[in-house]
């Protein structure tokens, strides 16, 4: 074929050209469908990637709980640590005022007084002084917690049960756990003791120190315990003050928890009206009943403390007395003749609340301490609820791809 012949095949109009271009347009429109189709399975490849890159990785309902759970109890133990510690100076200076044998010492214990006693102390003794006998109290608490443990063990294994028993044998029962329970405050007694003697003890107009190193600590502590044998010449002293400290602490811890259900089941009304089974279910962790419990705890043990006063006053002058602390010391005959000469000799009714300025300071670091808390308690919530909601920022990120492929 001459090239003026091919031309003229390839000029407009002729059937070779036609046929091309339409051959063409077909294979483009194909092409142009399996690009179309292809971009929609990647975008939808996509978005399905990245779907799964950004959803949350938000742990399971179980261990939020847990995580909140063990939140809570370390705040709860941080709380209760922070107050023992923080208040054990002011506590200490309290029943330091209590025990001293002081005419008209109301006029005096104001809380200007009872900071710069504290700091006084402080100045002298340095931080040691601020806590002596830092720790007895919660020694003994522990050893009488174990010891009532134990010994509900014991009768629960023991003794046959109160359906099956008949009624005299019922009441033996009651009363024998009672007087076991009591027996663990013999040993508690020199204790509880020698740890107000230590707070009291000071090289002063008023008073010696007699307790100076843990060999006299463990000498008075025998003494005190030989004391509750019959035949001793103090044994009347020691019963005197030990009857009416086991009453007392009896009719605290009964009082004390009455206070603590009443104020906690006022607050629990309020919130239970108010809010619905998911909410009440998330509540119920350490982290969120932590601080309603440590705050009426506070609270209760405030009010107790305050109606025990008088009382406490009275037992901490028996228990100083004979002890050598005093460089005068006293001769009270027993729980009602001390509160007859207190009531006669320091000054009426208000001689049974000596220190009542720093049991206000008390009542200040206590507030401190349960405002400290609420900020912390606040904090860790809003972190743990920060790190439930919130993503990375690759998962941020991916977010909003997503949202971009899917319009």
């Amino acid at each position: 074929m001459t090239l003026t012949a091919y031309l003229g095949l390839l000029s407009l109009g002729s059937i070779i050209q036609t046929r091309h271009s339409a051959e063409c347009q077909q294979e483009e429109q194909q092409e142009l469908e399996d690009l179309r189709d292809m971009a929609q399975y990647i975008s939808a490849a996509e978005i399905d990637t990245v779907a799964t890159v950004s959803i949350p990785n938000a742990p399971s309902e179980r261990k939020v709980e847990m995580r909140e759970n063990i939140t809570g109890v370390m705040l709860a133990i941080s709380t209760m640590v922070a107050n023992y510690s923080l208040c054990f100076p002011v506590v200490a200076a309290r029943h330091r005022l209590q025990a001293l044998p002081t005419r008209y010492s109301y006029y005096r214990d104001t809380p200007l007084f009872g900071a710069k006693m504290i700091i006084y102390t402080y100045k002298n003794g340095g931080i040691r002084r601020l806590y002596p006998g830092f720790g007895l109290g919660l020694i003994g608490q522990t050893l009488s917690a174990s010891y009532e443990s134990g010994l509900n063990h014991v009768i629960a294994f023991m003794m046959p049960p109160t359906s099956k028993a008949s009624k005299p044998m019922s009441v033996m029962a009651t009363l024998i756990s009672k007087a076991l329970a009591m027996a663990i405050h013999v040993p508690l007694y020199p204790l509880y003791r020698n740890a107000l003697i230590l707070r009291v003890q000071s090289d002063s107009d008023l008073t010696n120190i007699v307790i100076r190193n843990s060999q006299d600590f463990m000498r008075f502590y025998k003494r005190d315990l030989e004391a509750f044998w019959p035949s001793h010449p103090n044994n009347r002293h020691v019963l005197s003050a030990l009857i009416p400290s086991c009453i007392l602490n009896a009719m605290t811890e009964k009082l004390l928890i009455y206070i603590y259900r009443r104020i906690f089941q006022y607050f629990s009304f309020n919130d239970d009206s108010s809010t619905n089974a998911s909410k009440k279910k998330k509540d119920a962790t350490v982290l969120h009943t932590f601080y309603p419990e440590i705050a009426c705890g506070v609270i209760s043990s405030i009010i107790t403390r305050a109606l025990s006063y008088p009382i406490d006053t009275i037992i901490f002058k028996l228990m100083v007395q004979h002890s050598g602390v005093l460089k005068s010391d006293t001769t009270y005959h027993g729980f009602f003749d001390c509160v007859k000469r207190t009531w006669l000799e320091e000054g009426g009714w208000k001689a049974f609340y000596p220190g009542w300025g720093i049991g206000i300071l008390e009542m200040g670091v206590g507030y401190l301490i349960l405002e400290a808390s609420w900020w912390a308690y606040c904090a860790t919530q809003w972190k743990l609820t920060t790190l439930g909601s919130s993503d990375t920022r690759a998962v941020r990120k991916a977010k909003k791809l997503r949202e971009r492929l899917s319009n």
